[in-house]
């Protein structure tokens, strides 16, 4: 009587670094199991392949043994099949974490070139452990090798990846006979105004329309998010030195910190002028704008929009008490009436705090470190003091030379460009704005109100 057929689940693998060296490749692979199947009495319901990952990748990012765990959980399969061990994995912890669903749905695999490894016996345990222990090692090795030499590339400023692969603005170009990262001549002045457009509205997918609409329909959302996040437009890549700039330190610094407060488009259409900028007076969170409409002109239709700022923890969650909704106009005609005594208000009680922190650091002066030094060394002379203490004592004055020594002024924030437009007619430029326009005046110039639970605002923030 013929034995009953196991369901069997063909697994294969092939990294794109052992197929370009080895010939080891997928169909080659399938072909030998397919045919170990049909000899063996199994019948195969199904091939998983992922092609050119490494058996050290995150589970995550290998999707078809994510599919065939899938079906294992749906009780679709009684066997696995791989060529080799380091074929399914090269990694102890991701092995056994795969071997529990295996266990839990009662689903074996097997090994079409290793009959020796197995889970069934205790020899076959043995050398299955030892194998994964040497594949890990392996990779690890490799992996630190490849890091090293491509460390060393780096800072010789030599191409790692393919022309395909380059950032957008960026090409492959000969300087001083070596092939180098160079910005494209053709894409330059598109990335300089995309920088531009997005430092004064803020906005990403305001930048990206205009950027579709501008230049390029294909611009997309992932070009835009790799341009605020990608370090080559810093000229560094992991840190070090490697391409022309795009943007200087200051200029990159500002990006990052314009990208985490994007503006958001709203469904409503409202444009909020101090979304992220104010916080709770009672549990510190940060408020978020809502709306309203009214109509102004039964015969028109005529609406007029209205725009707040709430605490969700109060009126959503109801676990604050601060249940006040600042109006954006009331906000607004506040900060235009009083700016200029709200920014002089903050440049003086700012100086007090930059004196204050100077008169905490009592730091000594270097003169008096070199001092301390000498009397050191001639406590050490007179044998007044042990080696031990007098190395550890000398360390510790030779590290607070060298910050004294090294120590740089810490640069001073920039406001003149507030100064300035105080002193000029900003009101009648300010009424001239578009709501977007005035959204992008306020957050170019502060970073935070302050409001108090009694609805008062209490200073601001400058950036």
């Amino acid at each position: 009587m013929p034995s009953k057929k196991e369901r069997c689940a063909i697994y294969i693998r092939v990294s794109t670094t052992e197929q370009m060296m080895h010939g080891k490749s997928l169909e080659a692979q399938r072909d030998f199991l397919i045919h170990y199947a049909e000899d063996h009495n199994m019948e195969v319901i199904g091939v998983y392949a992922d092609e050119g990952k490494s058996a050290r990748k995150e589970l995550k990012r290998r999707k078809a043994i994510q599919n065939l765990i899938k079906d294992v959980q749906m009780d679709k399969i009684d066997i696995i099949l791989f060529w080799r061990l380091d074929r399914w994995f090269r990694n102890l912890s991701d092995f056994y974490k795969v071997q529990d669903i295996l266990d839990q749905h009662k689903v074996r695999w097997i090994s079409a070139s290793e009959p020796g490894i197995n889970m069934e016996t205790r020899d076959g345990r043995l050398q299955l452990n030892v194998v994964l222990s040497i594949g890990q090692n392996e990779v690890d090795t490799t992996s630190e090798r490849i890091k090293f030499v491509n460390e060393a590339s780096i800072r010789q400023g030599k191409i790692i990846f393919g022309d395909t692969n380059m950032p957008f603005g960026y090409k492959v170009g000969i300087v001083d006979g070596k092939k180098r990262m160079v910005k494209d001549p053709e894409k330059e002045e598109m990335v300089n105004d995309f920088y531009r457009y997005f430092r004064i509205h803020q906005s990403k997918c305001g930048t990206m329309k205009y950027m579709q609409k501008k230049y390029d329909p294909n611009f997309s959302y992932s070009i835009l998010r790799n341009m605020l996040q990608s370090e080559f437009y810093h000229g560094t890549y992991r840190g070090i030195p490697y391409c022309p700039a795009y943007l200087n330190d200051e200029e990159w610094k500002e990006i990052q910190d314009l990208s985490k407060r994007n503006i958001k488009k709203t469904r409503s259409g409202r444009i909020y002028y101090f979304s992220g900028m104010i916080r709770c007076p009672v549990c510190g969170q940060l408020l978020v704008g809502h709306g309203s409409a009214s109509i102004i002109n039964r015969k028109t239709g005529e609406k007029r929009s209205y725009c707040y700022y709430r605490c969700n923890r109060a009126c959503r969650d109801f676990i604050c008490t601060f249940n006040y909704h600042p109006s954006q106009n009331l906000l607004e005609s506040y900060l235009i009436d009083n700016l200029e005594k709200e920014y002089n208000k903050y440049k003086i009680h700012s100086q007090k705090i930059a004196t204050r922190k100077e008169c905490d650091k009592k730091m000594r002066s270097p003169e008096q470190v070199k001092k301390e030094m000498q009397r050191l060394n001639v406590l050490f002379q007179k044998e007044r003091i042990e080696w031990n203490y007098y190395n550890d004592e000398y360390e510790k004055l030779s590290d607070e030379l060298s910050e004294l020594t090294d120590k740089k002024p810490a640069a001073e924030t920039d406001h003149r460009k507030i100064e300035d437009m105080l002193k000029g007619d900003f009101r009648n430029t300010y009424d001239g704005l578009d709501p977007e326009s005035k959204q992008s005046f306020w957050r170019s110039i502060l970073k935070e109100i302050h409001i108090d639970a009694d609805h008062n605002i209490t200073g601001l923030d400058f950036l």
